[in-house]
């Protein structure tokens, strides 16, 4: 009787285990699915002094994204203000009247925010 009764013991104590097992594993998954698809908005004065640097709308030719890079075709590339890229430790490279800028966070926000201002 011993022996059925400690079996009886080890199967619920195995069972309960796996079911606090997979429980945990649920709620680590609908948190990191919560993390990803939290939505973390840029600050517009941060976006308007990069357009500045650009050397403001009139400047802005054409834009492309390319995943963390912006590629922008410029106007005048004596309007651009490259040392706001560099005390601000965003790697730009000017390469004619292209310049690609390396946005290491919240590429495709800042994107929209040149897009969607008349370029």
């Amino acid at each position: 009787m011993n022996n059925i009764a400690l079996s009886l013991m080890n199967t619920l104590i195995y069972g309960g285990a796996v079911v606090v097992g997979l429980l945990l594993i649920g709620l680590i998954s609908v948190l990191i699915i919560k993390k990803k698809h939290k939505k973390v908005h840029v600050d517009l004065l941060y976006l308007q002094e990069i357009k500045e640097a650009l050397g403001g709308d009139q400047n802005i030719k054409s834009l492309n994204l390319e995943q963390q890079r912006i590629q922008i075709n410029v106007n005048q590339t004596k309007k651009l203000n490259p040392v706001f890229f560099t005390e601000a430790k965003i790697p730009a490279f000017i390469s004619g009247n292209k310049i690609t800028i390396l946005f290491k966070e919240h590429a495709k926000e800042i994107y929209e925010f040149l897009a969607s201002k008349g370029a």
